[in-house]
């Protein structure tokens, strides 16, 4: 089984490095990546460019080396669109099923995502927890509900699950009013990564 966690890592920090790591763990994921868009299609502009966001997960990833990184969204450029990237990735390990991972806030959004009603021909989508007040209706039309691991491994996709894994509440644009107001990043961000911000 596959584990892909998208994201723009602007810039990565403990949060997606726990989180992922967890998430692994929980659903006993053989590899799990992390996969850096390049162009955002629903967020703002980035603040760190591709080269610098790429460079702080391989330093991320020395520390978490159960991790690996996929950089297939960056190579291509332009917006990236995860249904896009998902065809590729299912033709590449045609033996494996996926399990795309996202948060409980795109979650909420998904029905906005570029062909939304296809990833669950291609997928498992995996939900990871978040704080306030969470969505009404916990299910999509086109996906199965499931609370068991087991499914999500015999099953090739389809099925949605949601995470059990601690939430750990750290978020990017946080790190980066920090780095703005010269504040401590200890416990926030692994050293390596900080070590680099300070040069940039």
């Amino acid at each position: 089984m596959i584990g892909i966690y998208g994201g723009s890592f602007d810039p990565v920090h403990l949060g997606h490095l726990k989180t992922a790591t967890s998430i692994k763990k929980e659903l006993a994921i053989e590899r799990l990546f992390l996969l850096p868009c390049y162009e955002p299609v629903h967020k703002s502009a980035l603040k760190y460019s591709s080269d610098q966001r790429l460079k702080m997960l391989s330093l991320a990833i020395e520390e978490f080396d159960e991790l690996e990184i996929d950089s297939r969204e960056i190579l291509r450029g332009g917006s990236s669109y995860m249904i896009d990237t998902l065809k590729e990735l299912v033709d590449i390990h045609k033996k494996e099923s996926i399990c795309l991972i996202i948060g409980m806030d795109s979650f909420v959004n998904f029905k906005t995502w570029k062909q939304w009603d296809k990833f669950s021909d291609l997928i498992h989508m995996i939900i990871l927890p978040r704080n306030g007040n969470q969505p009404s209706h916990k299910n999509l039309d086109t996906f199965k509900v499931t609370d068991n691991i087991e499914h999500l491994k015999s099953k090739p996709n389809g099925l949605l699950y949601f995470s059990h894994s601690k939430l750990i509440d750290i978020s990017s644009s946080d790190i980066r009013g920090k780095i703005a107001s010269n504040q401590n990043l200890d416990n926030l961000v692994p050293p390596s990564v900080i070590n680099f911000l300070h040069k940039i």
